[in-house]
């Protein structure tokens, strides 16, 4: 166990990335058993657009000049309402002292902040954690975060051939032409996710900008697996997935799926899953996951257990009110 009185908290720089690679994937091997995290993938977050990795990141040394923690405040598009913050010790090292002072350290970053979001708009801090991690849900229950929400991780394992889907009559399912319709998904997303909680509407200009910057540096991008359902030339449905998960190479992963409002309920969710589901199946992957709103208010869970997944893992979902006002966010 490490204590206070031996340990420093310090801006992050780039050069920190290997240690705190190795940290994460610590703290999932002793919540999980696998390492879920890869360099590049993280290197490709700590240099996005708008990210001043030593104005809003912290790590934990201690006495040996070893990384033992990190948390960062991750804020980088307007109208910066919701403070995203996440904060991890090594599963050896852990103080509740200590963490307590990471979380000081995020609400101060944080409400520096402040003046970045609109006047009479609510602002709030908001972590997730897996709800095996009862140290950290318990430090952040003590610290005056409030359980808002869960989550869900559903699985399907593929060892038979799924069933082919069903398209809507007048619907096609077509991979992304990613030089011209980009912009159109991104729009089509967030048409399809704006009533859904926790949304909130962002510029599409940074938000094309923090696309571009994602899939260029996205080694393992791979547009053949971004699919459009379309009606005409409208963009009714969206599934992006990826082939992997750096814990288990023989998982892929719906990264989102939406329909918008005027195409739901007509099946078509389930024709874009199960799209993806024979590519992957054919591919020779042997599961698919995926993350859900265990709330969702289009029922998303139930359309994935009739799709044949099931729940593998619960995430938590806390929040801080750092100033209130108009919520800008769907509730």
């Amino acid at each position: 166990m490490t204590t206070i009185t031996n340990t420093k908290l310090r801006p992050f720089t780039l050069a920190d990335a290997q240690a705190v690679v190795d940290l994460f994937n610590a703290y999932s091997q002793h919540l999980f058993g696998w390492d879920d995290c890869e360099l590049d993938d993280m290197m490709n977050d700590w240099t996005s657009p708008g990210v001043n990795v030593e104005e809003v990141i912290r790590v934990v040394e201690n006495q040996n000049g070893d990384i033992i923690g990190y948390i960062d405040v991750w804020d980088t598009t307007q109208p910066h309402v919701t403070k995203y913050v996440w904060g991890v010790l090594h599963p050896d090292a852990w103080d509740d002292d200590l963490y307590r002072q990471m979380l000081s350290w995020a609400e101060s970053c944080a409400r520096q902040r402040l003046v970045l979001a609109p006047e009479n708009a609510r602002v709030l801090m908001s972590q997730g954690t897996s709800s095996r991690d009862l140290r950290r849900k318990s430090a952040l229950e003590a610290y005056g975060y409030s359980l808002v929400r869960h989550f869900y991780r559903m699985v399907i394992e593929l060892d038979q051939a799924p069933p082919k889907p069903i398209i809507p009559e007048g619907i096609t399912i077509e991979t992304i032409q990613i030089e011209t319709e980009l912009k159109d998904a991104i729009i089509a997303m967030d048409d399809g996710f704006k009533d859904h909680w926790g949304f909130v509407k962002h510029s599409i200009e940074e938000s094309l900008e923090q696309w571009k910057h994602y899939l260029e540096n996205n080694k393992d991008f791979d547009p053949t697996l971004w699919y459009l359902a379309k009606d005409g030339d409208q963009i009714a449905g969206v599934c992006r997935c990826a082939d992997k998960l750096a814990e288990d190479p023989d998982m892929s992963w719906v990264n989102q799926l939406c329909v918008r409002q005027p195409w739901r309920r007509r099946g078509l969710g389930m024709a874009l899953l199960q799209t993806a589901f024979n590519e992957f199946h054919r591919r020779g992957k042997q599961r698919v996951g995926l993350g859900v709103d265990a709330s969702s208010l289009t029922n998303a869970t139930r359309l994935y257990e009739k799709a044949g997944m099931h729940v593998t893992q619960q995430y938590d979902t806390y929040e801080m009110e750092l100033r209130p006002g108009e919520d800008l966010r769907m509730t």
